[in-house]
């Protein structure tokens, strides 16, 4: 039997936890759409191509039992996971729209759509239990389903046990709780999904005049919008995410299962200036500070006992002490699935139990997109993701990278 290259640890157990505590059961897998170029393929000729993939991919072809451990599904049958949905737009929805039965653990824990779209344009949805697998592992398990990838071998790890101790300031931090935002309104435990795109040229230009990089001006754009969105501006109040960090070494890059530590990071939606947000934001969510926040949640996951580190893991994350999550994916490099060039890539968020607002930042080729999942109790005539656009072009404006404008923020 292959190796699935899985394993079952603290963030296994707490995604799987996580079914108790939300509206539905779906609501704890993500992914992305896949928009294509070109006539759609058939569905038995998707479904034979990921078929004649998976021998390659065990992990996709692997169950959890009640222990829980994972196992080869005995009666895997690629149809029950590849799907046709006929009628719907080629744009993200939430994952809720695509699922026709709440996915069970007797069957491994991922799903893809085929959406035929109108002849010039096609779409492949594909999402997964964050138990089986994370944003990197996702984009990994496409490349290697549709593209000229290999798969990751499992890199044995040195224990890294006194690199934890760098992790407790992010906890003790969520000792202060997030403000209310009244743009969250009551949860419903309805979904909808909101997303805008912009030039990654854009993005690229800011970070070059300012000495910063694509994430850091992507994140001050999003406090730019969130000042907006929220009305944290009015009150003057920053305003603390859960920032998820890719916790793979070099020689992981390219690893399944679900590698990654959370980290609390304060949005300053209380600087009026936009070029001085992006500074703050550069320097609370520096490369040192990324870089040792990655290492100290590994140590977290991998070296302390749960009944420590899932206390802190939970802090972390808890809605009580941030107000959203603000998570970007790896650049995707798909170009091509089945013929059709890959045009766009969104993701396709979450929602934790509690939350009622996930974004998730996707980039492909010349493209950067912002997908937002928010509860339907959350204030509708506020698109969080048409604010963030707007607030790119703020920052080009403010770092003389953009046409002059006015800062429309209060």
């Amino acid at each position: 039997m292959s190796d699935p290259g899985l394993r079952v640890d603290l963030l296994t157990r707490t995604f799987l936890a996580m079914e108790r505590g939300v509206p539905d059961p779906a609501d704890v897998h993500f992914g992305v759409l896949l928009r294509c170029a070109g006539p759609a393929p058939r569905l038995d000729e998707l479904r034979a191509h990921v078929g004649a993939r998976l021998g390659r991919l065990p992990a996709l072809t692997s169950r959890l039992t009640g222990e829980p451990a994972w196992e080869q599904d005995p009666d895997f049958d690629v149809a029950r996971h590849v799907h046709l949905v006929p009628g719907l737009p080629v744009e993200p929805v939430p994952v809720r729209r695509l699922v026709d039965a709440a996915p069970g653990h007797d069957r491994p824990l991922w799903r893809a759509w085929l959406l035929p779209g109108d002849g010039g344009v096609w779409g492949l949805a594909f999402a997964a239990h964050h138990a089986l697998l994370d944003g990197s592992g996702v984009l990994h398990v496409l490349r290697v389903l549709f593209g000229d990838h290999e798969p990751a071998p499992v890199v044995p790890r040195a224990p890294r046990g006194l690199a934890v101790l760098r992790v407790l300031p992010n906890v003790l931090s969520t000792l202060r709780r997030a403000p209310d935002l009244p743009v969250l309104g009551a949860l419903t435990g309805k979904r909808r999904l909101d997303h805008a795109s912009v030039a990654l040229a854009d993005l690229r230009a800011v970070a070059d005049a300012t000495g910063t990089t694509v994430g850091q001006v992507h994140l001050a754009a999003l406090a730019g919008a969130v000042r907006r969105w929220s009305g944290a501006g009015e009150r003057g109040r920053d305003v603390p995410v859960c920032v998820p960090v890719d916790t793979r070494t070099a020689e992981e890059r390219d690893s399944l299962g679900v590698h990654l530590g959370l980290h609390r990071s304060v949005l300053p939606t209380g600087t009026a200036d936009p070029a001085a947000r992006l500074r703050i934001t550069a320097r609370r969510l520096s490369r040192r500070r990324t870089a040792t926040a990655r290492t100290a949640t590994r140590a977290l996951v991998d070296d302390v006992p749960s009944r420590w580190s899932g206390i802190a893991m939970r802090r972390l994350g808890d809605r009580r002490n941030v107000a959203l999550t603000a998570s970007v994916f790896r650049p995707s490099s798909l170009t091509h699935v089945l013929g059709g060039a890959v045009q766009d890539v969104f993701a396709l968020p979450w929602l934790p139990p509690g939350h009622g607002c996930f974004t998730i930042l996707a980039v492909h080729g010349a493209r950067a997109s912002l997908s937002v999942l928010t509860d339907t109790g959350v204030d509708a005539t506020r698109d969080l993701s048409a604010l963030w656009a707007d607030e790119v072009a703020v920052l080009a404006a403010a770092t003389g990278t953009g046409p002059a404008r006015k800062d429309t923020t209060p």
